[in-house]
């Protein structure tokens, strides 16, 4: 493993990447979710509910190269007087996404493995080390695609503030960031199949998904540079 990150690439933000598909489901909120959370913060930053979100993509392009994404937002965490989203678990196909990931934003980056088909509506994710997914999803995008960018979104819904991390030296190190994105909008993705072993990410019984979602074709993504935040 040490050799693997001793050639990891730097690529400090911003970053733009292109992708191909993704795929958005909202969820209602649980207090088990938050419990899927590598750093919590109950003092600091606790957990307030609301509706969050599971995402599912395919990046063609990024300064790391392509790689694919699994995201798990539980819902939105108090942080002084507002409330911001956050990303508390996510995975990638790529260690060098996992190691800049963790870097540049303290978004808590793991390791997975990518297996898709049926024209990138399947997949079955599972860690480095085993051949069992701990969660398969397939989805039927449904009716056509309009050339939307999130600018038409307001930003309190696409603000992330992300805790440090075990390994950040600065424990005061909120990121805040407001990514943007620009493509072909898919305004109905049905959720056909998700699975889950509850380890990973909550089940399919402790995350409510809604039946139907939103997606993206051919997608620019940008992902600024973090904005240190402070309580």
């Amino acid at each position: 493993m040490e050799n693997k990150i001793d050639n990891i690439k730097d690529a400090p933000a911003p970053w733009t990447l292109e992708g191909q598909v993704a795929y958005l489901f909202i969820h209602g909120s649980r207090a088990a979710q938050d419990s899927f959370n590598e750093n919590p913060d109950p003092v600091l930053s606790p957990f307030r509910g609301g509706l969050g979100g599971l995402m599912l993509v395919r990046y063609t392009d990024s300064p790391v190269g392509p790689y694919d994404e699994l995201i798990f937002l539980p819902g939105c965490y108090q942080f002084g007087d507002k409330t911001y989203y956050r990303i508390s678990q996510i995975y990638v196909s790529s260690l060098d996404s996992v190691i800049n990931g963790r870097r540049n934003w303290n978004v808590p980056k793991k390791l997975a493995t990518f297996r898709w088909n049926d024209n990138n509506t399947h997949v079955k994710i599972s860690l480095p080390d085993q051949t069992e997914p701990f969660c398969t999803i397939r989805v039927q995008p449904r009716l056509y695609c309009l050339p939307i960018g999130t600018g038409l979104v307001p930003e309190v819904f696409r603000t992330l503030l992300q805790p440090p991390l075990e390994e950040t030296e600065d424990k005061n190190a909120y990121f805040k960031i407001v990514p943007s994105c620009s493509g072909w909008f898919r305004p109905i993705v049905r959720l056909l199949e998700f699975q889950t072993d509850g380890k990973e990410i909550p089940s399919h019984e402790q995350i409510p998904l809604y039946t139907y979602g939103v997606g993206y074709e051919a997608f620019t993504l940008l992902f600024p540079k973090a904005e240190l935040t402070l309580h």
